[in-house]
């Protein structure tokens, strides 16, 4: 049994939140900031009126804990390319969280600490690591092109390395 501070994430480990409702919950955590081009206006209520599933009282107050903490993450990114940036980074973790390679628990403090300015999105310089690559090249393409590495030889150090990097600046431990 996992020990967090977080509700969501130990009313799904009890099975008080179905996989389906999770996947959803989860799908608008990372869409909902889509539908906008800065961290600066988008509320609670944009998540939780994006949600084509019922909740129960105590779920619905865990949810909110979740789209609360993602709403202070992104507050921070007023920039449009910065916020862009947040938005791929949501949209691989809720990926990464499918593959079971980041936890609800994991992802959870990984906003709170971007919303308190503790920790700052993955930062690289791609051409530098790759040569040259399409315009718009972003951290979720990077992580696809490290899984084709991999894929091509799983033994690639260096893109192993690189993967784990992500990872962990992603908040997977």
């Amino acid at each position: 049994m996992i020990i967090t501070a977080y509700r969501l994430p130990a009313l799904y480990e009890q099975k008080k939140v179905s996989a389906h409702d999770m996947e959803e919950i989860v799908r608008l955590l990372a869409q909902a900031p889509l539908l906008y081009d800065d961290g600066l206006s988008i509320q609670v209520q944009d998540f939780m009126e994006g949600l084509e599933i019922e909740l129960e009282h105590e779920v619905r107050r865990a949810v909110i804990e979740l789209y609360e903490l993602a709403v202070q993450a992104c507050r921070p990114f007023s920039e449009t390319f910065a916020y862009e940036q947040l938005q791929d980074a949501l949209g691989l973790q809720a990926e990464l969280w499918q593959e079971e390679v980041l936890s609800l628990a994991e992802w959870m403090e990984w906003l709170k600490q971007i919303g308190k300015v503790q920790r700052k999105l993955p930062e690289y310089d791609f051409t530098a690591m790759l040569g040259t690559l399409p315009e718009g090249f972003m951290i979720h393409d990077f992580h696809d092109e490290l899984r084709y590495q991999l894929e091509q030889n799983p033994a690639d150090a260096w893109a192993i390395e690189e993967r784990n990097r992500l990872y962990a600046a992603l908040g997977a431990n």
